[in-house]
């Protein structure tokens, strides 16, 4: 029988390295930016921001949590023009106020984006979300007519879940109310068929306020006033 040689096989395995202390704190940095990246969130504060000019964006105010305090903010929607920049409080949160998109048209419409946030200053950071549009706008189909015939009214930007009531003057005086219907979901929207003027119509044009009023005031708020120009032949 052969004796054991210490030299043999088994004093000359090798212990695997440990993992280096460089690569121990790069692994400790990403894991860092990754639960900042998770933990970060955005929300803009409106259920619908209206335009109410559909030329221009109204102010719309976005809520962040969970960024690096101090740290620069950059907020851009993925389509449309709608960009702020916001500092990131003591805390990681910030407040920022903003023209919000504007729609490709001016008539009745809501339409949905997505707003990305980026702390441009450690540049991993991230937080998305997506957010309702819609002009303050009516729209008739066809958009001249005779008084008593039915057309498309087409509404966007109302109170969602009150009533819409068009107002018609003849100077200062009220000449008719028609109620349409209730505007739906977040951005109030309602498209009904209704006469183009309800009674019998004298003039050749009116100013209508669209509001979400029973009786009329002018200074109901949320408003529209436009002019409504009638065929007088019956």
């Amino acid at each position: 029988m052969h004796g054991s040689d210490a030299s043999g096989p088994r004093s000359r395995r090798r212990r695997l390295p440990t993992l280096t202390t460089g690569l121990a704190v790069a692994f400790a940095i990403s894991g860092v930016a990754a639960a900042q990246a998770s933990a970060a969130a955005i929300a803009v504060t409106q259920a619908c921001v209206v335009n109410a000019n559909p030329a221009e964006g109204s102010p719309m105010t976005v809520n962040g949590t969970g960024f690096t305090a101090g740290d620069s903010i950059n907020l851009q929607t993925v389509t449309g023009d709608a960009f702020g920049t916001a500092t990131a409080d003591v805390n990681g949160n910030f407040t920022a106020t903003f023209a919000a998109p504007t729609l490709s048209t001016p008539n009745p419409a809501a339409g949905a984006f997505t707003l990305q946030a980026m702390d441009e200053t450690d540049g991993v950071t991230t937080a998305s979300t997506t957010f309702d549009v819609a002009n303050l706008a009516v729209a008739t189909n066809p958009a001249r007519a005779k008084p008593n015939k039915k057309v498309t009214w087409s509404f966007s930007g109302f109170t969602s879940g009150a009533q819409i009531y068009a107002h018609y003057l003849h100077g200062k005086k009220v000449t008719a109310t028609m109620r349409f219907g209730r505007a739906g979901g977040p951005c109030g929207v309602l498209k009904t068929r209704k006469v183009f003027y309800p009674g019998h119509a004298k003039y050749g044009s009116y100013k209508i306020q669209i509001d979400d009023a029973r009786r009329y005031s002018a200074t109901t708020l949320p408003r529209l006033v436009a002019t409504l120009k009638t065929h007088l032949t019956l």
